[in-house]
């Protein structure tokens, strides 16, 4: 049985390819970051703006007039 050594070359090609792959993939979504970030805040200003009027709903009081 022969066993094959990991040598400090084959874990620095290993690394740099790693590396490389990452690269690419950062880079292929680098143009969609913006658009998930608009997104993002656009859905946290509803949710927030529908939280508001839940709680300012609670929070009114109702008053009937009558006419005597």
């Amino acid at each position: 049985m022969a066993e094959d050594k990991v040598t400090k070359e084959d874990l620095r090609e290993k690394f740099s390819q790693l590396e490389g792959g990452l690269g690419k993939a950062k880079d292929a979504a680098a143009p969609a970051l913006p658009m998930i970030a608009v997104g993002f805040g656009v859905a946290v200003f509803i949710v927030g703006l529908l939280l508001g009027f839940r709680i300012g709903r609670k929070r009114s009081a109702v008053v009937e007039i009558t006419r005597i």
